[in-house]
């Protein structure tokens, strides 16, 4: 069962993103320009919960889209973009995209700040302190931080296939943040109101499904196929749930294309009458709130033995039970665990460099100091489990 209820109106912190299709008009003569009227009206809500003492941080989705509207000329005919050509139009959008924030909250004498993201400002501690001592002193100054990947100079968002290890979207993004600055809410606004038993656009009896209490229920939902514009699609929006439920956080996935979709956050409606609630499942302390929400370095696969010791005797990740490694990775990094089936049993701080564990892989813990030389001779475990998140023990 999840944490006990409380009105979205008593939320305190609140984390809202906004989807591309929210932010830029998909159909009719004004398809690929900002949904200025839509945007006005969520200004407007987002002013209340200010005025009103809430603390209000947006992740605002549309910069690549809207880069290309302003460079249709220039990529007339164009259907497919290359990465360098995705970054350019995010250059250009981001700057319109900020613009029309920074006029619309100026309406109600509220300033904003932009914040690029990369990955690696969650994955490196240092730059995830930093980031959050900033957005902390842009709360306390009443400033509405508005946030986006870095898509410039960041390829991790952008790309469409092949091994990741940043965001994959502004969903997950949203979350890190809620995470990261310990959120009493995440809002998910999108162009589905809610999460449905099967892909409502395709499936006329798919059902919304009001509130959510255990990712269990989760696991025979379709979740395929994408938003038009955006890169996110509702398994993404689960992924995000999923990493504000290891925070013991609340995640509402609502459409923001509905006339006031924060009106559960006023206290004007019943969150259950529109939309998704997606309940926490449990709160860890800040560090494993670090290392389970984060984005990774790299991944390490292990055995069928060692994901049960893992995952049913709560025990370290011994090298012995480790069959592979990606990526590059140096000690002191945050990896992702997963099995030979490449499902994610969770994340940890390890103790090696990928290097190192290529080396040690499959050998027993008394072997380490003889094939590394002697060097990190008292270290027996690859993560130690004060350093390793398990998703399934906090319901995720």
């Amino acid at each position: 069962m999840g944490l006990p209820q409380q009105p979205l109106n008593q939320a305190k912190r609140i984390v809202i993103k906004l989807g591309t299709q929210v932010v830029i008009e998909s159909d009719g003569p004004l398809a690929g320009m900002l949904a200025l009227e839509r945007l006005a009206g969520l200004a407007r809500q987002c002013a209340e919960l200010a005025k009103g003492g809430r603390e209000v941080i947006l992740v605002s989705s549309g910069a690549v889209g809207l880069g290309r509207q302003m460079l249709s000329k220039i990529l007339s005919g164009r259907e497919k973009l290359f990465l360098t050509e995705k970054q350019a139009c995010a250059a250009v959008g981001q700057n319109q995209l900020m613009d029309t924030w920074r006029t619309l909250f100026g309406h109600y004498g509220l300033s904003t700040a932009q914040v690029l993201l990369t990955a690696m400002d969650f994955a490196d501690r240092r730059h995830y302190l930093n980031l959050r001592q900033t957005l902390e002193t842009l709360l306390k100054w009443g400033v509405i931080p508005v946030i986006n990947e870095n898509d410039s100079v960041s390829t991790m968002e952008l790309r469409e296939e092949g091994y990741v290890k940043g965001f994959g979207d502004n969903d997950k993004l949203s979350a890190l943040v809620a995470s990261k600055l310990e959120a009493d809410l995440l809002v998910i606004l999108t162009n589905v109101d809610g999460i449905y038993t099967d892909n409502p656009f395709t499936n006329p009896d798919a059902e919304r499904i009001p509130l959510i209490e255990s990712f269990q229920a989760l696991q025979s939902i379709q979740t395929s196929g994408q938003s038009k514009l955006g890169r996110g699609g509702m398994g993404s929006k689960l992924e995000a749930a999923r990493i504000a439920a290891i925070s013991g956080i609340r995640t509402y996935i609502i459409s923001g294309l509905k006339e006031r979709p924060l009106a559960a956050l006023l206290g004007e409606a019943d969150a259950q009458d529109s939309g998704t609630l997606v309940l926490p499942q449990a709160a860890i302390s800040k560090k494993k709130r670090w290392i389970g929400a984060s984005g990774y370095h790299g991944v390490i696969i292990v055995n069928e033995g060692a994901r049960a010791a893992l995952m049913e005797k709560q025990a370290s990740l011994l090298p012995v039970g480790i069959v592979g490694i990606e990526g590059e990775f140096s000690a002191q990094q945050v990896v992702s665990v997963q099995d030979e089936r490449r499902t994610e049993i969770g994340r940890g701080l390890t103790h090696f460099s990928s290097e190192e564990i290529d080396l040690i892989k499959g050998l027993t813990s008394d072997r380490i100091a003889e094939v590394l030389n002697g060097k990190s001779a008292k270290r027996e475990e690859v993560i130690h489990r004060s350093n390793l998140v398990i998703f399934q023990e906090y319901g995720v």
